[in-house]
């Protein structure tokens, strides 16, 4: 790996440790303890929509080396490697780390000991089904990822995105018409989609469906869940967010 990694995955186990610790322990006693394993799964989430996929690798490798009994936290961090691994262009590795994923995998995370872990579950998962373009796994995790956080407009565009994928193009074409007006989409979303459907609609041939799911969707979906009907989950997207400040390297 190179230096930037070497430095980001120094910084990262010298950082984050004290900071989850200071935050459990003055957190309201209402509010849920955060894990470290989850949070670093978060934030490496995060680094794969921002194009610094690097650090995303590092984030999984640092939960590598903590987990030792949670397949579930162990299998999310591989398929969080083979979402940045998929980025750089590793396409062999990209397909080593989800096979690791998914022989570890169930299809949901045991036991349902908390809802942060669920949703971030579901949202890695079904990303992860987007880049391997698995489009009717990736609508189930949107569906459940739904009915935990309330956010709706990921299973939304999946759906659409799955009948294109299957065939029914216009069908698949008409449903994101409709999605980017829709004011439970986030701004950047609904331009994302805007400039793909206009590209789509006068394409003769076979549409890229991975189109309609980019960096800026990936991203829009992290951001959005500080609103998530998810107890103490605005503190913890606070805290991400001075993570984030912290461990920049470049």
């Amino acid at each position: 790996m190179n230096l930037k990694y070497k430095s980001y995955k120094t910084l990262s186990e010298n950082t984050i440790p004290p900071l989850v610790l200071l935050f459990n322990s003055t957190n309201h006693t209402d509010e849920p303890a955060v894990s470290e394993e989850v949070l670093r799964l978060l934030l490496g989430y995060s680094w794969v929509a921002s194009g610094k996929p690097d650090y995303a690798i590092a984030e999984n490798n640092i939960i590598q080396d903590m987990q030792a009994e949670d397949k579930d936290i162990k299998a999310l961090g591989h398929s969080l490697a083979a979402m940045a691994m998929y980025e750089k262009g590793w396409k062999d590795l990209t397909s080593d780390e989800s096979d690791k994923a998914n022989k570890l995998l169930n299809k949901e995370p045991a036991p349902m000991d908390a809802q942060l872990k669920i949703t971030a579950f579901h949202m890695i998962m079904g990303t992860l089904c987007i880049y391997e373009e698995n489009y009717q796994t990736a609508r189930f995790h949107f569906a459940w990822f739904n009915i935990i956080s309330k956010i709706e407009w990921p299973y939304m565009l999946v759906d659409a995105m799955t009948d294109i994928k299957e065939g029914s193009l216009k069908k698949g074409l008409d449903k994101i018409d409709t999605l980017i007006d829709n004011k439970h989409f986030p701004e950047s979303v609904q331009k994302s989609i805007s400039d793909t459907y206009l590209k789509a609609k006068n394409t003769k041939g076979i549409v890229d469906t991975k189109l309609f799911w980019t960096n800026t969707n990936s991203f829009a979906l992290y951001d959005e869940i500080k609103s998530a009907d998810i107890p103490g989950i605005g503190k913890v997207m606070e805290l991400l967010g001075k993570i984030r400040e912290k461990l920049r390297i470049d």
